[in-house]
């Protein structure tokens, strides 16, 4: 099996997850690049590797076999596309793109060349989730999930913002959108989304409302009804100010619920950012039994997990159990939760090829 050598694009705050898998997998970190200088050499020193500002370096670079792209997801496209037609592996940080159109030229642009791709959408990762999707057979015909995200963003509803990161200028975007390209529903409503598709498949018509509060740019709260092959999905983002809220009172209140003719699964998702100190959990409800099985594991980051599975599959040249269009599902979903959202109307959702 090849060595992973590789180039990491983007030296954001998300970006450290990405150091600590790729170390865990035993990569070698050839280059570092970001515009600015201040976050790039820290990692830079840290790796061995060299910083530059040009991301062309990076994937021009033949040593280099595993490109990863941690910037903001509207550099995305033009960093995906030089690196796949580069002939790299490459790892994109969610969201793929800004809109779905953009993220199927970038998976349409790997299976033409034949290069494997990955979206991190990490919680698929979560210990929790795994065994989950291990039991979902258990379950039986599924009958109904409920899922959602509740992250603590502090009171943005009874007041806009008049400074920092929520805050909507009066010219140009707030720097929340600039940086991530808008609210709950892309920042943490899109990992849910993904899991849907995870647990049930690709969802075939759905019914949504967003809401943007005056003064804003940004949603705080998505929900929709999605229809699976297996039954209704009742979806929801929110940003909420609630401090004790959520399974381990931290305000952090991720969970999904499916329920079957033969019992229930339940995964409550730790604080994302805080891999090393919070666990999750699965409860597994047996109606044949009547017994409830709780499984609780070691504090363990699913950006870890991701990357060593990603980059032992690119060692063996192979794409795995993740497709290359996971990210675009993603991006067609966000594009049509808001196209149902702005017409007030039930949407099929219509896929790509």
């Amino acid at each position: 099996m090849k060595k992973i050598t590789a180039g990491v694009i983007g030296c954001g705050n998300i970006s450290r997850f990405h150091f600590s898998g790729l170390a865990q997998a035993g990569a070698r970190v050839k280059w570092v690049c970001d515009l600015q200088e201040a976050a790039a050499r820290p990692w830079a020193e840290r790796c061995g590797a060299t910083w530059t500002a040009d991301y062309r370096a990076v994937v021009q670079d033949p040593a280099v076999n595993t490109v990863v792209v941690t910037t903001p997801s509207r550099f995305h496209k033009e960093v995906c596309l030089a690196a796949i037609a580069a002939g790299k592996a490459v790892i994109c940080e969610k969201t793929l793109a800004e809109n779905p159109a953009d993220a199927l030229a970038i998976v349409r642009a790997a299976e033409r060349k034949k290069t494997i791709f990955y979206t991190s959408y990490m919680k698929r990762f979560i210990p929790a989730v795994e065994q989950a999707k291990a039991l979902l057979p258990e379950l039986g015909p599924i009958l109904s999930t409920h899922i959602r995200a509740h992250q603590p963003w502090g009171d943005l509803w009874t007041q806009a913002p008049t400074e920092g990161f929520f805050h909507k200028p009066r010219r140009g975007p707030s720097p929340l959108v600039a940086s991530y390209g808008g609210g709950i529903l892309v920042c943490g409503g899109s990992h849910i989304l993904d899991l849907v598709c995870f647990f049930l498949g690709r969802p075939r018509r759905l019914y949504a409302a967003l809401e943007i509060p005056k003064g804003r740019d940004y949603d705080l709260r998505a929900v929709a009804l999605l229809e699976t092959d297996h039954g209704p999905v009742h979806y929801e983002a929110l940003a909420h100010p609630l401090k004790t809220v959520g399974f381990l009172r931290d305000g952090w209140d991720e969970r999904i619920e499916i329920n079957g003719v033969h019992g229930r699964l339940e995964v409550f998702s730790a604080l994302w950012d805080q891999p090393e100190h919070k666990t999750s959990l699965l409860v597994h409800t047996d109606n044949r039994t009547g017994r409830a099985v709780e499984y609780r594991g070691a504090p363990v980051s699913p950006f870890d997990r991701a990357l060593v599975f990603f980059c032992d599959n690119i060692r063996r040249g192979i794409q795995g159990a993740q497709d290359r269009r996971t990210g675009y599902d993603v991006d067609e979903l966000i594009a049509h939760l808001k196209r149902s959202a702005q017409t007030h109307q039930a949407v099929d959702v219509k896929w790509k090829r």
